[in-house]
């Protein structure tokens, strides 16, 4: 049996239509309305927890802001859209944060080797300098000017005439180069 307020309380739309005019009590009703179930959609999707009441927060914050887009029916597929399309953003963003401290880490791990060349104490920086010997002229200059006398990307770029992307690129793949000659190396290695 339906209590009073269930038959009395306004549709998402009409809801909408006075939030738009300025009524917060009438954006607090949606809230309520819709928050746990907006949760629960999340909670399915969100691989951290923390996201879900993050996302949940923005997509309720965009929906107000944005209430005018909003015309009819339940406020539920919007607001999932809304929330669907902001995770989406947020994973994407993480996964360019993974990936970019990856890079770092690899990069400090060879600038540690590199140096580390300059006065060989083990069969690893011994293979690190044979691996180095068999790079091709182009990539020996990227790497000396890199490692050797600490230059930027761009100030690598401007040297050689190459774009700045282009020398990240040579960089990264050199160190992917030198990194399976070294196992290859180690793997060869009598025990």
């Amino acid at each position: 049996m339906a209590t009073p307020s269930d038959s009395e309380a306004p549709n998402d739309a009409a809801l909408a239509g006075q939030v738009q005019r300025g009524d917060e009590a009438a954006f607090r009703m949606l809230m309520q309305r819709h928050l746990q179930p907006l949760r629960r959609f999340l909670a399915l999707r969100a691989p951290v927890p923390d996201l879900i009441d993050e996302v949940a927060h923005d997509a309720f914050v965009f929906a107000y802001q944005n209430m005018a887009d909003f015309t009819e029916g339940s406020l539920q597929p919007w607001l999932r859209s809304i929330a669907h399309n902001l995770l989406r953003d947020r994973l994407k963003a993480y996964a360019r944060e993974c990936v970019k401290h990856e890079r770092y880490s690899e990069q400090v791990r060879w600038e540690m080797a590199l140096e580390a060349s300059d006065h060989p104490v083990s069969a690893e920086s011994d293979h690190l300098a044979a691996c180095l010997e068999k790079l091709r002229h182009h990539q020996r200059t990227i790497v000396d000017l890199r490692y050797e006398k600490q230059l930027s990307s761009e100030e690598i770029a401007q040297r050689t005439g190459r774009s700045t992307l282009a020398v990240r690129t040579l960089l990264m793949r050199v160190r992917q180069q030198l990194r399976k000659c070294i196992e290859s190396q180690l793997e060869q290695r009598p025990a």
